[in-house]
């Protein structure tokens, strides 16, 4: 088990988000990942909640991938280390949030 400052809220959620196309805005909704931090951490405060949409975290995916070719692997079978989730939401949300994730044992 892993311990951190945020929890997950959601991972179903549609996230709206707006694009420019064609000289106008259009509206986009994207399934995505909602994390909240349950206690105040640096400059967040308690409940603070952040979106990050699907595409967002492909992305962080794709740059883990391409940093260490054996995350893929990984990927396929499921076997995630905490250094790589950290690595994904950190790239998908432009390096705001880092879990800091730690060993736990209840």
């Amino acid at each position: 088990m892993t311990r951190t400052w945020i929890i997950v809220k959601d991972t179903e959620q549609l996230i709206e988000m707006r694009i420019l196309q064609d000289g106008a805005l259009k509206t986009l909704f994207y399934k995505g990942l909602s994390l909240q931090s349950y206690r105040d951490h640096y400059s967040f405060k308690k409940k603070r909640t952040w979106k990050i949409n699907e595409y967002a975290l492909n992305q962080g995916l794709a740059a883990l991938c391409k940093k260490d070719p054996s995350a893929k692997g990984r990927v396929e079978k499921g076997t995630l280390t905490r250094h790589d989730v950290e690595y994904i939401i950190e790239k998908a949300s432009f390096g705001i949030i880092k879990l800091e994730l730690s060993d736990y044992e209840y």
